[in-house]
């Protein structure tokens, strides 16, 4: 009998960048999903929501993106 293997996926978490319009302020934070990071900014108690701007930091970056691909 065969044993059915597991690959047990493991979550990885994402770099959400804060990035403040007025002073140029930049807020990194490590988080598995977008309420996750907001949540966490959300703790900071900034003022001014209006001032913010949120980036994701994607896996694939041009430094180790597939050959030919852009």
């Amino acid at each position: 009998m065969k044993k059915k293997s597991k690959k047990a996926e493991e979550e990885k978490s994402n770099v959400y960048v804060f990035f403040n319009l007025i002073n140029h302020t930049m807020l990194f934070v490590d988080a598995f999903n977008y309420n996750e990071a907001m949540n966490k900014f959300d703790g900071c108690n900034f003022k001014f929501r209006e001032h913010w701007k949120v980036f994701l930091e994607l896996e694939c970056q041009p430094t180790n993106a597939p050959k030919g691909k852009k």
